[in-house]
């Protein structure tokens, strides 16, 4: 199944009196020759300083990040990491308030329509940068696997390396799957004669809520936030609480090729949290507001 058929966006569709045919922008050679050079710049041009110098607290506790901000949380509370090899508590993330969580979907669903007016060559160009980056970082997101889930060193640093080839195809993919409509004729409806054309298209769903479990804590986020990014959609990530900290490694990535503040966001602490988040209640948002991306399969 194709990345890009995850469910995150939806069927528009606009009635037109006539039609033009064009050809399709991803078969054109100087098109893709242009996609091309662009990766080649990010690999040359991308900075190489690491990208997780502001997700630590002075206490050594992991950020959260909201609205283009690595903060720490209003609870002074933090959750443990215990690696499973050692039984020994190695990292400390933020246990983010009820408050919190409620201004990270705030600040996405502000973001969201503004990033839904960008290009698509642009949503590209940034996923592609942020692919540079996880290769150059890859080293710190496999440490941190390795000491979460016990996950072997080898196999941790390919799924990193992994997970920056799926975004680079999405990305690819994102532009001929997203770029494209189609045109149904209005003979098709009972008692409509052939003298219209109807173009569908896909639009964004809103914010997509990202939940990846423990086993690919970063591969199987990655899978959720690249399509809902490059469809258009705001994504906040809660990662799993063995993997947390990998997840937000990874995030920086995000953070570090300049996405507009609000579009990509992370929270940590309890899922009770984010379950009430997401449920219809007197401080919670239409249950249309927020989408959970679903586990590939």
């Amino acid at each position: 199944m194709s990345i890009m058929h995850l469910p995150v966006c939806r069927v528009a569709t606009d009635v037109l009196v006539g039609h033009k045919r064009r050809c399709s922008l991803s078969s054109c050679f100087p098109f893709k020759l242009v996609c091309f050079l662009a990766v080649c710049i990010f690999c040359v041009c991308a900075p190489d300083a690491p990208v997780s110098e502001h997700i630590k607290a002075s206490s050594g506790a992991y950020k959260y990040f909201c609205n283009g901000q690595w903060l720490e949380s209003s609870s002074g509370k933090t959750v443990p990491v215990t690696n499973p090899s050692t039984l020994h508590k190695d990292y400390q993330v933020q246990a983010c308030t009820q408050e919190e969580v409620n201004n990270v979907f705030a600040a996405a669903k502000a973001a969201q329509l503004s990033w839904a007016r960008t290009p698509l060559w642009k949503r590209a160009e940034y996923l592609h940068k942020v692919a540079v980056l996880m290769r150059q970082n890859a080293q710190p997101m496999a440490d941190c696997l390795v000491k979460e889930i016990a996950k072997p060193a080898k196999d941790a640093l390919t799924e990193v390396i992994r997970s920056a080839d799926l975004i680079d195809y999405t990305a690819e993919e994102g532009l001929r799957s997203l770029g494209e409509g189609q045109l149904l004729t209005s003979d098709s409806f009972p008692g409509q004669a052939r003298n219209k054309l109807c173009l569908v298209s896909k639009v964004p769903l809103g914010v997509v809520l990202c939940i990846p479990p423990f086993n690919y804590p970063v591969n199987l986020a990655v899978s959720k936030l690249a399509p809902a990014l490059m469809a258009g959609n705001a994504v906040v990530l809660k990662p799993p609480s063995q993997g947390v900290v990998a997840g937000i490694h990874m995030l920086a990535c995000f953070a570090a090729a300049g996405l507009p503040p609000g579009t990509v966001n992370v929270i940590t602490g309890a899922c009770a949290r984010v379950s009430a988040r997401r449920q219809v209640g007197q401080q919670s948002p239409p249950a249309a507001e927020t989408r959970p991306a679903p586990l590939p399969g």
